[in-house]
């Protein structure tokens, strides 16, 4: 077979789920009839079960306040499902479809499951998500990046910067377990091709490389490399979860949140929408669902104190059904400042085909970067992505990620019950030339083509990992999170970024939970 005929025909294009963050809310599933609805009493509940969701549970528990928390996708960990390999796409491959969802070719049938993928898909972009107990982090790259500090002033210029950098990152990485891979073994093993090569080639077109750390245990991967442990990242392990070796939150956070007794995790439960009552306290419409998305139970969820940490799209998706189904208050500034973190995908081809191209085999998690932030004409920071199929195709991956100068807008049209994205190809036009001048450089350096056979025209406009903002920090909440107009709800995700931070968001938001958490619980908003 040859090269472009196997890229057509093979699912293996996976590319940027790598970087995937954010849990998104699940079209309505028809409602139960002639069945009572259980009522559930309880002082503080949590949905969402990603990053902000996990910071929020163990700070509060460790305050020894009782926290619910819900989650509308599978504890995996309680399950004990495997998650499946990209090789072999299983139940945990997509939530709830026919046919895998990666943003390339999809040749493979499923049956529906609660999976650990899914996708909104809006004209001109779409959206790729993580769900499970542990949101996001089941399906990333596990790419750990602080943002630059300037950039951090210029997105937050109300926050204290210095005690983000000097406290808040630095817990973070500790929580997360986050780590660097050893350059001898980055050297010397052959998972780790595609890395060495992308290194070498940016260096030779004049860019600036950088070491990218990650929560994936790179001791572990020593041993998956010796075959000492049962392999994971080695073993094309990552977008459907990892079976083995990455700190995902469900071994951080939520490990040791649970580990106090003050937590109590319900999955498979899907929030409908919220409303607020007369005495300030909230009552949630919430749905039970088993792994074939059939309901199950309908369940009322009454709570004094609201946290809102069901990723960007999920969070903005439950604030605005909910205010067109009982009039329940959002500020003026939900759904705006919304962008896609500036990403934007491309590839070359042809990367050295004749001294052993970027690998046949290759490891699932990213550990080198390309960073151009500094250019002011050109600013980016970009991935050296993984592109494991199985053989060689001298295929070099990357994800840039951009400043988003142009912000984007949320809304909702109740008739269809959906989100409605203001977005379209003038919001990345920046980032189309970024990536015509990278692509072209590189080429120009080392030879290559720009890759048409993975994207249209070799440019992935369409593609999102990162959606930020919504709900922005200090805009549509107060300098903590407390959403304006409410006096107990607060927003704890991603939708508190406005648009960009320039790196995998993660750090950046985990950081920004830690920051908003302990002053709200030395403010005695949880008392």
């Amino acid at each position: 077979m040859d090269r472009k005929k196997f890229i057509k025909t093979s699912l293996l294009a996976i590319s940027g789920f790598y970087f995937l963050h954010a849990d998104l809310f699940q079209a309505v599933q028809p409602k139960i009839s002639n069945q009572e609805k259980k009522v559930i009493d309880t002082p503080i509940l949590i949905i969402g079960s990603g990053y902000g969701g996990a910071v929020s549970a163990l700070r509060l528990c460790e305050a020894g306040k009782k926290v619910v928390m819900l989650e509308m996708g599978l504890n995996w960990e309680k399950s004990g499902i495997p998650f499946s390999n990209l090789l072999k796409p299983g139940k945990s491959a997509a939530w709830l479809k026919k046919k895998t969802i990666a943003p390339f070719m999809n040749l493979f049938s499923l049956t529906p499951f609660t999976g650990t993928l899914d996708r909104l898909d809006f004209e001109h972009i779409n959206i790729w998500v993580g769900r499970g107990v542990g949101g996001g982090s089941l399906v990333n790259g596990g790419m750990a990046v602080t943002p630059k500090e300037s950039y951090f002033r210029e997105v937050f210029p109300d926050l204290d910067a210095r005690k983000f950098y000097s406290t808040y990152f630095p817990l973070v990485h500790k929580e997360l377990k986050v780590n660097v891979i050893d350059e001898q073994f980055l050297k010397d093993c052959p998972y780790y091709q595609f890395t060495r090569v992308g290194e070498e080639e940016a260096h030779k077109a004049g860019f600036k490389t950088i070491r990218v750390p990650n929560v994936y245990d790179f001791q572990y991967m020593e041993k998956e490399y010796r075959n000492e442990v049962p392999r994971s990242a080695l073993n094309t392990e990552v977008i459907y979860g990892n079976n083995h070796g990455k700190n995902s939150l469900d071994k951080t956070y939520l490990k040791k949140a649970l580990e106090t007794g003050n937590l109590e995790i319900l999955d498979l439960h899907r929030v409908d929408h919220i409303k607020l009552n007369d005495d300030k306290t909230y009552t949630l419409n919430v749905q039970q669902t088993d792994t074939s998305g059939a309901a199950v139970a309908d369940k009322i969820f009454n709570c004094q104190k609201l946290i809102l940490a069901a990723g960007t799209m999920g969070t903005l998706k439950l604030l605005l059904h909910s205010h067109a189904m009982s009039q329940f208050p959002v500020h003026e500034e939900i759904g705006k400042s919304w962008g896609n973190n500036g990403n934007f995908m491309t590839g070359r081809n042809w990367v050295k085909p004749m001294s052993g191209g970027t690998g046949a085999k290759q490891s699932t998690i990213p550990v080198g970067g390309i960073d151009n932030w500094d250019d002011p004409e050109h600013p980016f920071f970009t991935e050296i992505a993984p592109l494991p199929m199985g053989m060689d195709v001298a295929t070099a991956l990357y994800l840039l990620i951009n400043r988003v100068d142009k912000k984007g807008e949320v809304s909702y049209d109740a008739g269809s019950r959906k989100l409605v994205l203001d977005w379209n190809e003038s919001h990345t036009a920046g980032m189309r030339k970024n990536a015509d001048y990278f692509i072209k450089k590189m080429n120009r350096a080392n030879g290559g083509t720009r890759s048409h056979f993975l994207f249209n025209n070799g440019f992935g406009a369409d593609v999102c990992y990162h959606p930020l903002g919504g709900c922005v920090l200090g805009k549509a909440t107060n300098e903590y999170g407390k959403l304006k107009g409410h006096d107990h709800l607060y927003i704890l995700d991603g939708s508190l970024i406005p648009g960009t931070i320039g790196v995998n968001p993660f750090v950046t938001i985990t950081a920004i939970a830690e920051y908003c958490i302990e002053n709200l619980i030395r403010e005695n908003e949880f008392a």
